[in-house]
């Protein structure tokens, strides 16, 4: 999934303030794994991407690692945290020469990010803890307090600068949609850029989670040029 207005067009970092991680692990499985139907970009369209999450480590430090291969053609590695789903590391492979293209890591109060597009490489200090991490969105807003009307708010990394952005995300409602695999039930959330920064990126992203536990990814939709770019479940991987 691609949020390229916010990712791309807006190169300027947000007020940094200290609060609370918002969202919570609803007990997501040991184990899972799932297809879907990417937009991948304008160049190559959409791609088939497996996405495989297993819990790793054990007691304090348990934490989700979840790899995500989109079409063969880029590899995400992502951990993010056990309680709170917050953003541990991530990379971003380009397989066709097997280099790392993005990553980001946090360490106590040291973050790390590397942009290879945009000569990026600089480490900064910070106690924000409430960040999640694009590339793990699918996964973590899995943790929102489902209710229709709740309003979460949260930082989000930006390999544009590498810094943070306020975002917003909102449940509006609950909807029955169809997939490729199947019709389902969602809960449907939006998510918009917060602060200030919304007056140059009013757009708002529809995710779609399952009303029914573990709350599984099903839909999510981005315009782009007008057009409607929707990224769907396809099937799950026993």
């Amino acid at each position: 999934m691609k949020l390229k207005r916010v990712l791309l067009l807006l190169c300027l970092p947000a007020l940094s303030t200290t609060t609370t991680p918002v969202l919570r692990n609803p007990g997501l499985p040991v184990r899972e794994a799932f297809v879907i139907h990417e937009y991948l970009d304008a160049k190559t369209g959409y791609v088939t991407s497996t996405i495989h999450i297993e819990l790793k480590g054990n007691n304090d430090s348990k934490y989700y690692a979840i790899v995500v291969d989109e079409g063969g053609l880029y590899r995400n590695e992502i951990n993010v945290n056990y309680g709170d789903l917050t953003t541990i590391s991530e990379k971003r492979i380009d397989l066709k020469d097997n280099k790392v293209v993005q990553s980001f890591e946090k360490k106590g109060d040291q973050v790390h990010f590397f942009n290879a597009e945009k000569s990026l490489d600089k480490t900064y200090t910070t106690n924000e803890t409430n960040i999640y991490s694009p590339l793990a969105y699918l996964v973590a807003f899995r943790g929102f307090p489902f209710k229709e009307g709740n309003r979460v708010s949260f930082k989000t990394y930006m390999y544009a600068y590498g810094g943070v952005l306020s975002m917003n995300l909102e449940q509006i409602g609950v909807k029955t949609v169809s997939v490729k695999a199947g019709t389902f039930t969602c809960n449907v959330l939006a998510l918009s850029v917060g602060g200030w920064q919304s007056l140059f990126a009013p757009e708002k992203y529809y995710f779609y989670y399952s009303v029914d536990y573990p709350y599984p990814f099903v839909k999510f939709e981005d315009m782009e040029d007008g057009k409607l770019m929707a990224d769907e479940l396809v099937r799950n991987l026993d």
